[in-house]
């Protein structure tokens, strides 16, 4: 397991197959619902937390999957706030819910699109602003040079594509996991957290 500290509350960890078998992390069956992957995150976060110092026993953890073509994964953990004290145990927010013993079931729904140009891009993000988008959101750029914006957020996501049907004015509306698979291997980061509202300002 190898990690880079991207800021005080974000992490980025690379984990080989090997490390993923250790973990019993199974990423066909990466759901909040389910024991085994809630076991494998509080273990990948406690040994963290010895061997990086990044401590989050005590925040609510939003936390990135993007599995590889050799059968490891990188996570993006982010320490999204503090606890509330009358809490029976850590819940850790991931991208599928909460992962703790007594899950809350929480719709959220995720988008990838893909520019050919910086421009179109940063001009999906300002109209994203205008609208007040006020979930997660990151930027790539892959080998051959496109452009792509990642958002997730709360909300069914029966009404996706027709909440974000203008972003096809711009751009290619793209299948989520299978655009998070190509950059993990073929694509560098622009923006890790706050695309939208960081790119809306340009």
């Amino acid at each position: 397991m190898e990690w880079i500290r991207i800021n005080t509350n974000k992490l980025k960890i690379m984990l080989t197959a090997e490390d993923a078998r250790h973990y019993a992390l199974r990423f066909e069956k990466v759901d909040y619902a389910d024991a085994i992957t809630r076991r494998a995150f509080r273990s990948i976060l406690t040994d963290i937390k010895k061997e990086a110092g990044f401590d989050a026993t005590e925040d609510r953890v939003y936390i990135q999957l993007y599995p590889s073509r050799e059968g490891g994964c990188e996570l993006f953990i982010t320490k999204t706030g503090l606890l509330p004290p009358d809490e029976n145990e850590h819940i850790h927010k991931t991208p599928f819910g909460d992962v703790g013993e007594e899950p809350t079931a929480v719709m959220r729904r995720s988008a990838a699109f893909s520019f050919d140009a910086i421009d179109k891009m940063l001009a999906v993000c300002r109209r994203l602003s205008a609208r007040h988008f006020a979930g997660e959101s990151e930027s790539w750029k892959d080998d051959e040079g496109r452009l792509w914006l990642f958002l997730t957020e709360e909300g069914d996501p029966q009404y996706l594509e027709e909440d974000y049907m203008f972003i096809s004015e711009y751009g290619k509306i793209e299948h989520a996991d299978a655009a998070a698979l190509l950059l993990s291997e073929h694509g560098h980061i622009i923006c890790t957290e706050r695309a939208v509202e960081t790119l809306g300002e340009l």
